[in-house]
């Protein structure tokens, strides 16, 4: 089942990760052996196992097919031109020109992946793969693909392990007669709709999952004075589905051929209910998950926030890909992986006179009993021994499509080709016009691009994301149910009980969003922690109070009622207006693992002030640059001001800058905030502890201004990082903001896992406090 646009790009590749030093090769290869060995057992049984799936689902996905009726077709078109257009555009789409008979291209493709424990963090590139190569394709004949640059990263793996991605050994070709030109990554064209693949827009009964409006017209002239008319069809699907897209797409007039598709999909993917729909569809319960397992694991999720397709004329006539990219993000439990494939096309000619030599691909090449590929496995171990390059070669019976791709065995030359970008970090606008594309994305898929409105059944979350451990609840978990209503409106609620304090919080929501941006309204009573910085109700908090006591929020409760909003890009990222009450939250336990008894020391909490407001916040947060050891820049700004039983108005500024310094890499971190008005205790600044200076308790210094300064020196191993740093900083009366005393201060040195996606300090306080803290924590700025 094509569940997701995006894994057929990860389908198609193949990831390798190795994890401390090399092996000996003797004993590597023998483990290579013995791995390619059990892997082909397997595929042989997962290919038995799928074909009997396959005819099951088969049947059942036939059977759940909409019908297209005369009420379907009824109120499927918004105007006659709509109905027009798509009938012309379906013909077009399985239409073959025979008079395309080759071309002569230039492909570059990139692939990448990111990981983090918080949507919005520093930007960090879990692994990045590219390839250049040129592709002769010939009517007929079929392709040759000659790689001229590969390479790939693992940044955040750097130093304590290495990786490999594979994108394909197969190859991509920009084009060929019958092929889909709607999907990155498909094969032939397919008349009819499938319900168990991504529901086409353009296939016969389409009808029954979409409606369509005629939308824009662009004229142009080519150089010659011919001239070019493109209408614009806008595609809406009738449900909020996960397999239905909804967006813009672009087509000739003249020929009804696709010029350009700007599209995401409806509705975010939950993994776990697609595959309990196709286990409960084949009646295979064999591959359940455990009970006990589903909680530690969920959400399991996946967004298609923007797929953009985009194709130029050639020779007059000929409309070919220019490029193609697809983004988006998933979430595993606490982790969020955004990912992005990005692919681009020249053309040198089209309808040359160089001949494409024939290509031959023999019976071993392709026969799939055990001996035919343990021999070709033997034949690709020694190519590089008797050779200078691999060469593959791939009979795609279902395309009618041969293709011979050759690969260079020199991976040094390839990784340093000049056809490739000078840095693999590159952002890529000289090579995908991402600033276009943007624009293309920002115009088509604007909050009001919908699918209609259709309810759909809530479903019920719960387990590890929802549970958290602090000095105020104890333990706490909460459950959340959630429904989907259409038109890009959602309701949520949820409701959490802690059992030291036993006093509940809700939320009750509702809100809007196109997948990049999101505007809701709701009512709440909540925990709230007055700290800026960290996350004193998340996960790394929630495992460092319960185990070691070391909880450092401070809170307070409210209650009320709010308008917000977010946007992955913008001026302000975020904002929110507010009417609530704050009211004080009483410390109700003590307890941690490493201190049964209670952790020494009273932990106090701060006495908030009881009032009414109503008020407004903004706030700003952006990440700049994915190299490790180059300029990076990660900000945040907060502005917030409200009136009522108190008036206060606030801001802060924090940025961290990074880069290489020589055989070290080095950042400097920046911060600075004042408070006007009658500010309660629960919106001054809160300095000390691990987030701000590191060695002196939560709390050490607190007022209406700040200013803090950390400077930190660590080795280039992204992956293992040993780091030496040290910080300062003051917190006090805004009048005293110039001449502040003696300030916080501590040093000490650290480990930073994965970029900062989990850090180790021991920090020693050097005023006032001298003790030595050790602290463990995730999404570290450096």
């Amino acid at each position: 089942m094509l569940a997701l646009l995006a894994v057929v790009v990860f389908a198609q590749s193949h990831v390798s990760l190795q994890i401390g030093k090399e092996k000996q090769d003797s004993i590597e290869k023998v483990k290579r052996d013995s791995i390619a060995i059990l892997r082909e057992q397997r595929r042989d049984s997962l290919r038995a196992r799928a074909r009997a799936r396959d005819s099951i689902r088969k049947e059942i996905r036939l059977a759940k097919k909409l019908p297209v009726t005369p009420a379907v077709l009824a109120t499927a078109f918004k105007d006659p031109h709509a109905r027009e257009l798509l009938l012309r555009a379906r013909e077009a789409r399985l239409t073959q020109d025979s008079s395309l008979t080759g071309y002569d291209a230039n492909a570059y493709e990139r692939m990448s992946v990111g990981m983090g424990f918080k949507r919005i963090g520093r930007d960090r590139l879990l692994m990045r793969s590219e390839r250049a190569s040129h592709v002769m394709w010939q009517r007929g004949k079929g392709a040759i693909i000659d790689v001229k640059g590969q390479r790939s990263a693992f940044p955040m793996l750097d130093g304590v392990g290495k990786g490999d991605i594979d994108l394909g050994s197969a190859g991509d070709i920009p084009y060929a007669p019958g092929r889909e030109t709607l999907w990155i990554g498909s094969g032939l064209a397919k008349a009819d709709v499938s319900e168990n693949e991504i529901i086409h827009p353009l296939a016969s009964g389409a009808e029954a999952y979409y409606t369509y409006q005629s939308g824009d017209s662009v004229t142009f002239q080519l150089p010659g004075g011919q001239r070019i008319e493109l209408r614009e069809l806008r595609i809406r699907p009738r449900q909020p589905k996960w397999n239905v897209a909804v967006g813009s797409l672009w087509f000739d007039a003249a020929t009804a051929h696709l010029v350009r598709a700007v599209y995401r999909m409806a509705q975010e993917m939950d993994i776990m209910a697609v595959a309990k729909e196709t286990s409960e569809e084949e009646q295979n319960h064999d591959d359940d998950m455990p009970r006990w397992l589903k909680p530690m694991i969920t959400p399991m999720k996946a967004n298609v926030s923007a797929i953009t397709v985009e194709y130029g004329l050639h020779e007059g006539r000929f409309w070919l890909p220019r490029s193609q990219t697809v983004e988006g993000d998933a979430q595993v439990s606490f982790m969020h992986i955004p990912f992005k494939l990005e692919q681009r096309y020249s053309y040198s000619s089209v309808n040359g006179t160089e001949p494409v030599p024939d290509i031959t691909i023999a019976t071993i090449d392709t026969a799939s009993d055990s001996v035919s590929r343990a021999a070709r496995r033997e034949r690709r171990r020694n190519e590089c021994k008797q050779g200078t390059e691999r060469v593959r070669a791939h009979d795609r019976s279902d395309e009618g499509l041969r293709i011979l791709v050759r690969v260079p065995c020199d991976t040094v030359a390839l990784a340093h080709s000049s056809e490739l970008p000078k840095s693999i970090y590159d952002e890529g606008e000289a090579v995908f016009g991402t600033a276009e594309r943007d624009a293309l994305v920002s115009e088509a898929l604007t909050l009001g691009a919908q699918p209609e409105w259709a309810p759909q059944k809530a479903t019920i979350s719960y387990g590890l994301p929802y549970t958290r451990f602090n000095r105020i609840e104890g333990f706490s978990t909460a459950l959340a149910v959630d429904r989907v209503l259409g038109a890009g409106y959602s309701t949520h609620g949820l409701f959490r009980l802690g059992v030291a304090d036993l006093s509940p919080n809700g939320e009750l929501w509702v809100d809007r969003t196109d997948g990049r941006r999101k505007i809701g309204a709701g009512v709440y009573r909540r925990l709230v922690a007055s700290n800026d910085w960290g996350d004193p109700l998340g996960f790394s908090s929630s495992v460092s109070a319960l185990f070691f006591g070391r909880d450092e929020g401070f809170y307070y409760r409210t209650w009320g009622a709010e308008l917000k909003g977010e946007q992955d890009r913008g001026i302000f990222t975020n904002w929110r207006l507010f009417a609530e009450q704050h009211f004080d939250a009483t410390v109700h336990t003590e307890f941690a693992i490493a201190h049964p008894g209670g952790v020494k020391g009273d932990l106090t909490n701060i006495n908030a002030v009881n009032g009414k407001i109503v008020g407004l916040a903004v706030g700003h947060h952006s990440s700049y640059g994915l190299d490790p050891h180059g300029f990076r820049a990660l900000t945040d700004v907060k502005l917030e001001g409200a009136t009522g039983t108190f008036d206060y108005s606030r801001g802060l500024l924090q940025t961290t800058l990074s880069h290489g310094l020589g055989p070290l890499d080095g950042a400097l971190t920046l911060g600075a905030g004042t408070a006007g008005g009658r500010v309660p205790i629960q919106k001054q600044f809160f300095l000390g502890g691990v987030q701000t200076v590191r060695g002196q308790k939560a709390g050490a210094a607190i007022g209406d201004s700040f200013w803090m300064t950390s400077a930190e020196i660590g080795s280039r191993s992204v992956g293992f990082r040993k780091i030496v740093f040290g910080d300062l900083g003051w917190a006090g009366d805004r009048h005293n903001f110039s001449h502040p005393g003696r300030p916080l201060s501590g040093a000490g040195v650290g480990a930073s896992f994965m970029d900062g996606l989990i850090r180790i300090d021991l920090a020693k306080g050097i005023y006032p406090e001298k003790s030595a803290r050790a602290n463990l924590y995730v999404e570290a700025r450096f």
